[in-house]
């Protein structure tokens, strides 16, 4: 190669190399991030907006992680981010199934790890586009540099939404079980995880003090990952799904949504779902426009029954639908 173009070449290199060393430093907070450590977040809600505040004084709401019993926030990490004690803020693993999925034109969840959703609410907006999605990764990175897992994790269980206007594992605990949150069950855990995902909707179990069937199946599921992953022993996975929560009107068993269905009732839960599914698609077969076909129709609000769900969070990671034991299969 000339020495003419291979000092072109090598101007180019260094060029590229400057300017994203320079776009970096203006991305990432990297004051914000150290102070992060040794600080804590305050979090306001006002007119249904929320916002927060890196702050070295610890807010009255306050949790710190090693209060809260390690049952309770294990459902809630093994629920959203099994692997974040493992990975270095990005999950390639899921990040790569979410690609794979987009590309092929499935809708999946964004497949952000805990660590990206902590960066997400303290730093960027909550706009879906891959310039705010590289920004992230970006930050992350350095977030995972710079500040504990442990640290970063109890900033997440502070700061997060669990219902509406409900900020911070602390209030959660308050709210849903009138305690405080370093005195949560591993069921309890288990229901505030399964809130995350969409807090505000999921929520409708405690306000009819019932759990409805979405509920007590993401309740059990949480439940039985956390056995598989050898947090619960079998005898305690056993009393836990049996378990009931102080505001519920029945208990789990007599609420219709085990595998053997209603208490007293000949019909299993199974037989009940097929029910009302049958029950409903001759609903919608009977009101159909002329010229369209239920299939047509199905296709159509199957398509968008994610994308119209105004509280739909597209940052969690995505779940592995190969199955429970594939998450924790042990060599």
């Amino acid at each position: 190669m000339p020495k003419k173009l291979l000092l072109t070449s090598l101007i180019s290199l260094i060029s590229i190399a400057l300017l994203l060393l320079i776009t970096w430093m203006i991305i990432v907070p990297r004051s914000d991030i150290q102070k992060l450590e040794k600080g804590y977040v305050e979090v306001t809600y006002e007119n249904k907006k929320v916002e927060y505040k890196i702050t070295d004084k610890k807010p009255s709401s306050w949790i710190v992680l090693t209060d809260i019993p390690k049952s309770a926030y294990q459902a809630i990490v093994i629920s959203e981010d099994w692997a974040f004690f493992e990975h270095e803020g990005v999950d390639v693993n899921q990040l790569k199934k979410a690609t794979l999925d987009s590309v092929s034109g499935k809708r999946t969840r964004g497949a952000s790890t805990i660590s990206q959703q902590v960066v997400k609410n303290l730093f960027l907006t909550p706009e879906k586009t891959m310039s705010r999605k590289l920004k992230e990764v970006l930050i992350t990175l350095y977030l995972e540099q710079n500040v504990s897992k442990t640290k970063i994790l109890e900033i997440y269980l502070n700061i997060i939404e669990y219902g509406e206007g409900l900020y911070g594992i602390e209030n959660a605990s308050r709210h849903y079980f009138k305690k405080s949150s370093s005195k949560l069950t591993v069921r309890e855990g288990a229901f505030l995880a399964m809130l995350l995902p969409n807090p505000k909707r999921h929520a409708e179990s405690f306000r009819k003090k019932e759990l409805t069937p979405f509920a007590q199946k993401i309740v059990n599921n949480i439940l039985k990952k956390m056995k598989m992953a050898h947090f619960l022993t079998k005898e305690q996975f056993a009393k836990e799904s049996k378990g009931r929560f102080s505001w519920e009107k029945r208990s789990t068993q007599n609420s219709g949504f085990n595998e053997q269905g209603l208490e007293g009732d000949s019909k299993t839960i199974h037989e009940k779902l097929r029910d009302n599914l049958e029950n409903t698609t001759d609903k919608i077969k009977k009101n159909l426009p002329p010229g369209e076909t239920f299939e047509k129709k199905y296709k159509e609000d199957r398509d968008t029954l994610i994308g119209d769900e105004p509280d739909y969070d597209p940052d969690a990671l995505i779940e592995d639908e190969s199955g429970l034991e594939e998450e924790f299969r042990v060599d």
